[in-house]
């Protein structure tokens, strides 16, 4: 999960949840990991900027899931239609993870 945290030495101008320099450089590239990875709750302040930004910036620098924990249906439905599926990475690992927990 990433946080809403900037770290000044590795990408100045954006938080860990919406820098492609953290996610795709550090994570999965330096760091080789290779599974899932998602969001801190895009409704948190920290981001300032609405939810539907704050999920596509979250999804293009490298997230595969963007939580959202506000719970308001009004904005859940705005993300529902707004964002793109899954893609089959993520459908395989979220799939993984269920029949794990069975």
């Amino acid at each position: 999960m990433t946080a809403h945290i900037v770290y000044k030495k590795i990408d100045p101008l954006n938080v860990a949840t919406h820098s492609e320099i953290v996610i795709k450089n550090i994570i999965r590239k330096k760091l080789t990991y290779k599974g899932l990875i998602l969001s801190d709750d895009i409704s948190m302040k920290a981001l300032g900027k609405n939810l539907l930004f704050n999920a596509k910036k979250a999804i293009q620098s490298g997230c595969n899931l963007a939580l959202y924990c506000g719970g308001n249906i009004k904005e859940s439905i705005i993300l529902l239609k707004e964002m793109k599926k899954i893609d089959d990475f993520t459908a395989k690992k979220t799939s993984e993870f269920y029949k794990f927990l069975r």
